[in-house]
């Protein structure tokens, strides 16, 4: 999780990606943490978390070619009657 980023984007089409690791914690008796800056009348829309990926799952998924396709019986007796 802490490799982790935030994603925001405003109803202005602001975006701004984050990593967690340099959201700072709070205690229970603060207002919280600013993380973005907004023009008057803009609201956050959405806010998404970014899963890193390790290098390794991201290599295998590239070296998987998925198998092919099986043939429907039905082309395949099309082409026995040419």
């Amino acid at each position: 999780m802490p490799d982790d980023e935030l994603m925001m984007i405003t109803k202005k089409g602001i975006m701004i990606r984050v990593p967690v690791e340099g959201i700072r914690i709070s205690g229970r008796n603060t207002q919280g943490v600013k993380v973005m800056n907004l023009t008057p009348g803009d609201l956050v829309v959405d806010v998404a978390r970014v899963v890193k990926e390790d290098e390794e799952e991201v290599e295998a998924d590239d070296d998987e070619t998925p198998p092919p396709a099986p043939k429907s019986k039905a082309k395949a007796k099309a082409k026995a009657k040419k």
